[in-house]
């Protein structure tokens, strides 16, 4: 019997996946070909096929009465010049998986990543916006190009704890994340440059780089251990990359954290290869441990990371600024920001600068990590609950992250499909990527308490799911090129 087309390159993804994440290290054994069927719930013919769409891709390798054998760490995935037929194809299954994963007003959202008013400072600003206002009404006229003096210092005292040593003169403060990134990137590349960026990738990064004209090279990362650094030293030799994109701690995607060891050899492999990276560290000091973890800013002696903060998960929109740290690129960044970004308002500069010199970020943040921890345990324990059999779980200590990988070749966009006319949405994973190897994929976040509503819409994602998987329904997937 002929394996199903979607079954077979389902399976194959999800393999491919496997061993760019170092689930198969080199030289390791793959599971049989009997462990395979049971665990996927595929026939024989499918597995078969699979294995050999791996080995005919040098992945594997078939050793006779032995099994099937891990190759070497894999290329990283670029899409550099497809066909025109496919690039289009490709764009227009993106739009549409874009449109499918929209919030809709009739639906909860089980994967916002905006923290609710109840975690967030809002009277300790409150209160502080008041006084400044007080003082002086004037200030509701004024702004400012890079920061205050006294923001900058703030910021800078705060590396402190990250063993890195920011100067103040080197920072850079912004509208937010997003124009630090585009200001980064129109610094560093060129239209139709290459940038590469840890897979998955945030949506709105994605979408950033082709904005700018940029090509995005997608490099293979775990979904507990971040960045394959392995993989991106193969990119490195093999393409020319004009920059590196990535979020070491508590990956908002995956939850992911690197650890220091790979941090250290990551920061030797951009000084080998003369390569700037800009770190995104949006989510470092939502720590659930003792310690903060470093960024890799602090393993930099070579001073090729733009360094990006934010405060958006700690203070939330309305009072929340981004900041870039470089002094390799400092003059550059500043006269960037001068060219295309907007004056930033004195009164939330003053507001967050004496949030932070009275010790209120400080007090917020030592509740809401705790807060976060909790939420983050019941949330996987409610998914591991309820979902079928097979469902894999990232497990982060920082952050509120989930990702999870559905069993069987599930496709994500199907499971969203069914769960909306329920009332209930949630980000598939294939939005994280230009290709299709995430589609069994999705996205949790447990910003919120697990209240009886978000538990009931766990409940019926884990119906949804088994109920397709026993139908065989995944094969309904948002159509790409042949």
């Amino acid at each position: 019997m002929k394996p199903s087309p979607y079954r077979y390159r389902a399976l194959a993804a999800l393999l491919t996946e496997q061993l760019r994440a170092g689930l198969h290290p080199p030289g390791s054994q793959l599971p049989s070909v009997r462990q395979l069927c049971a665990e996927h719930r595929a026939s024989l013919a499918t597995v078969t096929h699979a294995l050999h769409h791996l080995e005919d891709a040098g992945l594997i390798e078939a050793r006779p009465r032995r099994g099937f054998f891990a190759c070497a760490p894999s290329s990283p995935t670029a899409a550099p010049d497809p066909a025109p037929a496919a690039a289009i194809a490709l764009a227009g299954r993106r739009k549409r998986l874009i449109e499918l994963a929209a919030t809709r007003a009739d639906c909860l959202s089980l994967s916002h990543l905006a923290l609710p008013a109840a975690l967030l400072p809002l009277p300790a600003l409150q209160r502080l916006l008041m006084q400044q206002l007080r003082s002086d009404a004037a200030v509701l006229g004024t702004g400012m190009v890079y920061g205050s003096a006294a923001l900058r210092e703030q910021l800078a005292l705060r590396s402190r704890r990250l063993d890195c040593r920011f100067d103040a003169e080197d920072i850079i403060v912004t509208q937010g994340e997003s124009e630090s990134l585009a200001l980064c990137l129109r610094l560093l590349a060129k239209p139709g440059e290459l940038i590469a960026v840890a897979s998955p990738a945030p949506f709105h990064a994605l979408e950033l780089i082709a904005s700018l004209g940029l090509r995005v090279l997608e490099i293979p990362a775990s979904a507990e251990a971040g960045l394959s650094v392995s993989a991106l030293a193969l990119a490195a030799q093999q393409h020319q990359l004009a920059a590196c994109l990535l979020e070491p701690n508590f990956y908002r995607v995956t939850g992911s954290r690197m650890s220091d060891a790979a941090k250290q050899a990551l920061a030797a492999l951009l000084a080998e290869h003369s390569l700037p990276l800009i770190e995104c560290d949006m989510m470092g000091e939502l720590y659930h441990g003792a310690q903060r973890p470093r960024p890799l800013k602090a393993f930099d002696g070579d001073d090729r990371v733009l360094y990006c903060g934010s405060l958006a998960c700690i203070t939330g929109p309305g009072f929340s600024l981004g900041y870039m740290v470089s002094g390799r690129y400092r003059l550059q960044l500043r006269a960037e920001r001068t060219v295309h970004g907007e004056l930033l308002p004195a009164l939330t500069d003053q507001v967050l600068t004496a949030f932070m010199a009275g010790g209120g970020m400080d007090r917020h943040l030592r509740r809401l990590r705790q807060r976060l921890a909790a939420q983050l345990q019941a949330w996987r324990e409610a998914v591991l609950a309820h979902f079928p059999p097979g469902t894999r779980v990232s497990s982060a200590d920082g952050g509120y992250v989930l990702w999870l990988a559905l069993p069987g070749g599930l496709d994500a966009c199907a499971l969203l499909e069914e769960t909306r006319r329920r009332g209930y949405s949630f980000v598939p994973g294939a939005v994280f990527s230009m290709g299709t190897q995430f589609d069994h994929c999705l996205r949790l976040t447990a910003g919120h308490p697990l209240d009886a509503t978000r538990l009931q819409g766990i409940r019926c994602l884990g119906e949804s799911a088994a109920r397709l998987l026993a139908a065989g329904s995944s094969r309904r997937r948002v159509s790409e090129p042949a």
